[in-house]
């Protein structure tokens, strides 16, 4: 669990360094909303809304980091903390399960 004010910076950093197929998790204290970072292949990321709006949107970094900007101000209004969870191997990222391997805590 992170500070708020931390995900950006973290989304800049993941969306240079995130390979095909890894999805990072962002969830809410309750773990009730949220949004997922997606990438698709070496160009193409996709993010996932599920809380208020439940809605995707794909593009290159520039347009997926100010979409998560906005993201980020809709599903977290009021939020200070959030949960971060990582996985890789993930071909649906609408359908992450247990058996998909989380990758080790990158703080």
């Amino acid at each position: 669990m992170i500070h708020i004010s931390n995900i950006m910076p973290l989304i800049d950093k993941q969306l240079k360094t995130m390979a095909a197929k890894e999805v990072v998790h962002f969830k809410t204290f309750k773990k009730d909303r949220g949004f997922i970072l997606y990438r698709q292949d070496s160009e193409l990321f996709q993010i996932i809304e599920h809380g208020f709006k439940n809605t995707s949107f794909s593009g290159d970094a520039d347009k997926i980091k100010k979409q998560a900007k906005k993201t980020l101000k809709r599903e977290f209004p009021r939020s200070n903390k959030v949960w971060v969870e990582y996985f890789e191997g993930v071909e649906n990222p609408s359908d992450i399960q247990a058996h998909h391997s989380k990758q080790m805590s990158l703080f």
